[in-house]
């Protein structure tokens, strides 16, 4: 029906449903504008209240944290009353210095600014004049980790306002701190900015009714030029885009002229000629993407068959040396015990003389020591991640406190044992962790002077995971033996094999976890055991 009319009229009559659209909206806008006021407005009001809740929440919190550090070196009763009178007398906030502390212990008022006539009295049964007992809500509410009371009550000035307060108590003591803000000045406030959101709503509407009576007047003056120089170019462009849209790519458009309707006529020309070129380009990049996509695919599946490889091949590697530490072992044990058992039965004979003796007892001796390294190869081969489990670490440094005390007595070296951190989640194999603390509380004791000293055992957290620690207060090590201490059979005792630490070490890494050793030769040795999180 709306081509029976001229697009001039068209567009006049569009006009006229603009305009009328424009004064219903412009209606409606001030409607809302004023509800809108009247939410900002209270809006508003709600939130300055509970920034004032906050202001003196915060303040009321600073201060009980200060008296608390300050009262720790006042521990007189009288005396903590008297400082903390004098440290709150003055203090006063607010423009009107209506802003101060005051301390209760229980109802009983320590410390009130504004009234130091009160100070000593019990205030519990004080009431407001609507039936607030003011004080004893607010000692229950600092008791019961802090809150806010409202009640009436006299500003310094002696004008009776209602005001909002804060309680909260002083750590470490049976006093509470608080404090309030008065309505009547947050009221104020609020006046003030309902005034200021009035004054900018009301600016804001009459220019927008300015600005939409503008608009239509130059639309208006502007629809006769673009009936002239709309229709014709925007029918020609019209054909072009639904050839376009049909599939049609081969279209050109005149273009003359500046306008929007010839810009867009060379638009749909450029527009054509680029979705020729992308077509082709489509095509040709969809070719070669799925060629690379075959040959990612094909160096993928290459890449996941090498890792299987060099996996197997780790693995076999590891079953090999483990199969071999196991046979050298077993290979030194047997002459060995060989070696022990008759250089034994030599020993018995009468007729020997003494300086064979002597050289039997080094031939015991060093088969003795080659056994012990024999199986230290193999306990040390054996290690390997069992079950893994958190638990605490009580049983652990129990069974290294046990084991300390077991090489404590042997020796016949007197310890002083510090067991920490029992109840510290420690995740792991519990019974590998245990052997590996074990080697290092010897370790420990071995490493004190015959006249004794101090062992100290400790579980402790350490970020997403657990830390095992032993320190001891014996002889030390120089910087230049620490390079080598978790080498294996590396020992600088008299007997042992030097495999304790590394055993040690060995289970850690089990874990993903890391041992690290720290000296000071002359003062002792700590030994952490660092074990990552489940």
């Amino acid at each position: 029906m709306l081509r029976r009319f001229a697009i001039s009229t068209r567009l006049f009559g569009l006009v006229g449903l603009v305009i009328l659209f424009s004064a219903s909206a412009l209606m409606s806008t001030a409607v809302i504008s004023m509800r809108l006021e009247d939410a900002v407005v209270h809006h508003t009001q709600a939130l300055m209240l509970e920034s004032e809740k906050s202001k003196i929440k915060a303040a009321v919190h600073s201060m009980a944290l200060t008296l608390s550090e300050a009262l720790k070196l006042v521990p007189e009763d009288d005396r903590r009353r008297e400082f903390m009178r004098n440290i709150l007398g003055p203090v006063r906030f607010e423009e009107d210095a209506s802003g101060y502390f005051f301390v209760y212990s229980g109802t009983v008022n320590v410390a009130l600014p504004a009234r130091p006539d009160l100070e000593g009295a019990d205030l519990g049964a004080f009431t407001d004049r609507e039936g607030v007992r003011y004080v004893y809500e607010l000692a229950r509410q600092a008791q019961a980790g802090g809150g806010f009371v409202r009640y009436i009550f006299p500003k310094p000035s002696g004008v009776v306002e209602r005001k909002l307060s804060y309680a909260e108590m002083i750590p470490g003591t049976d006093f509470w701190v608080g404090t309030g803000v008065y309505i009547d000045n947050v009221d104020r406030e609020m006046a003030h900015i309902a005034s200021f959101i009035n004054e900018f709503f009301e600016k804001a509407l009459t220019a927008s009714g300015v600005l939409t009576v503008t608009l239509i007047a130059v639309l208006c003056a502007l629809c006769l030029m673009i009936a002239h120089s709309v229709a014709g170019p925007m029918e020609e462009a019209t054909m072009a885009a639904e050839r376009i849209a049909a599939g049609d790519l081969n279209v050109s458009l005149s273009a003359r002229g500046r306008d929007e309707a010839s810009r867009l006529q060379a638009a749909l020309n450029d527009m054509t000629a680029i979705l020729r070129r992308n077509i082709q380009e489509i095509h040709a990049r969809r070719e070669e993407a799925e060629e690379k996509a075959a040959q990612a695919e094909q160096a993928l599946i290459e890449v996941q068959k090498a890792g299987r490889e060099v996996e197997a091949q780790v693995t076999l590697r590891i079953e090999s040396l483990q199969k071999i530490s196991s046979a050298v072992a077993h290979q030194l044990r047997n002459p060995t015990t060989i070696i022990g058992g008759l250089a034994g039965l030599l020993m018995k004979k009468p007729t020997l003389k003494e300086h064979y003796l002597d050289y039997l007892d080094g031939i015991i001796d060093a088969a003795r020591r080659i056994e012990h390294i024999t199986s230290a190869v193999k306990e040390y081969s054996s290690i390997h991640l069992g079950l893994a489990r958190t638990a605490p670490a009580g049983r652990i440094l129990e069974d290294a406190l046990a084991a300390g005390r077991e090489c404590a007595a042997s020796l016949g070296v007197p310890v002083r044992w510090e067991v920490e951190g029992a109840d510290v989640p420690v995740f792991g194999d519990q019974d590998l962790l245990s052997m590996a603390l074990k080697e290092v509380a010897i370790n420990a004791v071995e490493a004190l002077p015959p006249d004794g000293g101090s062992v100290r055992l400790e579980g402790r957290a350490a970020g997403e995971g657990s830390e095992l620690l032993v320190a001891d207060t014996g002889k030390g090590i120089a910087d230049a033996e620490l390079q080598y201490l978790l080498d294996p059979f590396y020992t600088t005792k008299s007997v042992g094999v030097g495999m304790g630490l590394t055993k040690a070490n060995r289970a850690v890494q089990e874990h993903g976890g890391s041992l690290s050793i720290r000296s000071e030769p002359g003062r002792g040795t700590t030994v952490s055991l660092a074990l990552p999180g489940e």
